[in-house]
């Protein structure tokens, strides 16, 4: 692939358009702004030899700038969230002593000397420079989960960011015309993705930190009449509990579901809320090991899919492995495994680590457990991971989830470990706590002994809406 086909680097194929609007101070700014402020910054980054830079973000027009001038500079950039926890952050900066740390954060780390300033971002450079060999292929570091507790970390290259974009803008048929509105922050893979995909094919971004639970966002939405969301399964939960049915969205084109298993009841609920509304609604599966996005569900075959992961993006593969082996049978369940160019180089854990070059030519290994049906869709089961074992029985944490969910009709947090399971019922009903314990017990033949049940008003989660199951553990402390 050629340095000019980078999206970054062919900005102003679309010069006249707005790149995004950033609606904390109503302004607009075009590509060809976006071209010419995010080259002056990357020419303030170069560096003699390849370097890294933590880049601590928010939904607006100054870390988009930041991040695009970073992929111009030449160096690696990780992405962080910016009220990211301090003891964590120093953290990092200790494993990876960046060479540049951008955030609006004005504390000085040490070891570090502020360099020069973008608005309100402050560019810290680091005194003792001490440049190591660096893939020249790096472009991005992304945390797994959306949020950063440790310090491994996914190694993107360019190559994966550019090949991801391409095939989310292909099956989402994004042009120009389209105006989607950032509900997810740009350092977790999904919000990137949505961020990538539209400015390679000129679409206008509109910035917000606003969440989709309060009226204050989609009057946003609906002010600069944007076309699309994206959401986790905890977004659709909690769009459900506000009756986001009700809200009159009439430049609402398509809306977008991934960053976990959404229960089939919600899928079945907001696939005939599109129906009805005449927009689209796409299942999707991914990993930030892919850039990202694996698959897609086809909007017109969701109603006959539902539960299904769909089918590979543009240009991917997908295959059932056991021991090596594809699985042919339809129904046979497997391992998924994914090969294609969004997949990442490797991980990284230490600052020696940026000097790896691709250790997984292309094929990642999903840890998730499922089968392909007749029609060539695939289904997840299980995560290969998620299972404890109590009484010598093998239970799939995420099976007990789903069944919970859809016999209850509730949003529910499985986990555990040997001899004991533990569930998180999102109720302050104390009687759904008893009824959820009293039907997993009969259905898993378990003893009161071996099974914590628990509600609550709030599951926590993390920045990306995903369950923090660090979180949910502590709360069953001392059982």
């Amino acid at each position: 692939m050629k340095l000019e086909k980078y999206f970054w680097n062919n900005l102003n194929s679309f010069s006249n358009n707005n790149a995004f609007i950033d609606t904390l101070i109503n302004k607009l700014t075009t590509y060809a702004e976006l071209e010419s402020k995010s080259q002056a910054l990357a020419e303030k980054l170069k560096l003699s030899v390849k370097g890294i830079i933590f880049l601590f973000t928010t939904n607006n027009s100054e870390s988009i700038i930041s991040y695009i001038a970073a992929l111009k500079s030449d160096n690696a950039v990780l992405l962080l969230d910016e009220k990211l926890n301090e003891e964590i952050r120093n953290g990092l900066i200790e494993n990876y002593k960046p060479d540049f740390i951008v955030s609006s954060n004005e504390n000085s780390s040490p070891n570090y000397s502020l360099s020069f300033k973008y608005e309100s971002l402050n560019f810290i450079r680091r005194i003792e420079y001490n440049p190591i060999n660096i893939f020249p292929d790096l472009s991005v570091l992304l945390s797994t989960s959306g949020t950063t507790g440790s310090p491994k970390l996914v190694r993107l290259s360019y190559k994966n960011i550019q090949s991801n974009a391409e095939s989310i803008a292909d099956y989402l048929q994004i042009d120009e015309t389209e105006r989607p509105i950032t509900t997810l922050p740009i350092n977790y893979s999904y919000g990137l993705s949505v961020i990538n995909s539209h400015l390679l094919k000129g679409a206008a971004i509109v910035l917000t930190e606003k969440t989709v639970f309060f009226r204050d966002f989609w009057n946003l939405f609906n002010e600069y009449k944007c076309t699309s969301f994206a959401g986790v399964p905890y977004t659709y939960t909690m769009l459900k509990r506000i009756g986001f049915d009700k809200i009159e969205l009439p430049t609402l084109e398509y809306f977008t579901q991934a960053g976990g298993k959404l229960s089939e009841e919600f899928i079945k609920h907001f696939n005939d809320y599109s129906i009805e509304k005449k927009v689209k609604f796409y299942v999707m599966y991914g990993q930030t090991e892919a850039t990202a996005r694996i698959t897609y569900v086809p909007p017109e075959k969701l109603n006959d899919k539902i539960g299904s992961i769909g089918i590979s993006i543009p240009n991917g593969e997908l295959k059932i492995m056991n021991d090596g082996n594809e699985i042919i049978n339809s129904r046979d369940v497997g391992e998924i495994v994914y090969k294609g160019d969004n997949v990442m180089l490797g991980y990284a854990e230490t600052r020696d680590d940026l000097s790896k070059g691709d250790e997984l030519n292309g094929m990642l290994s999903t840890g998730d457990l499922g089968y392909k049906d007749e029609d060539g869709f695939f289904y997840v089961t299980g995560r290969m991971k998620r299972f404890i074992k109590i009484f010598g029985l093998r239970i799939n944490l995420d099976e007990v989830q789903k069944m919970i969910e859809n016999h209850f009709k509730i949003s529910i947090a499985c986990t555990g470990k040997d001899e004991l399971l533990k569930i998180l019922v999102h109720s302050d009903d104390h009687l759904t706590e008893v009824k959820v314990k009293e039907e997993v017990m009969k259905m898993y033949k378990l003893s009161f002994k071996s099974l914590v049940v628990k509600s609550t008003p709030e599951i926590p989660t993390n920045s990306s809406g995903k369950y923090d199951y660090k979180k949910i553990n502590e709360m069953f402390d001392g059982e």
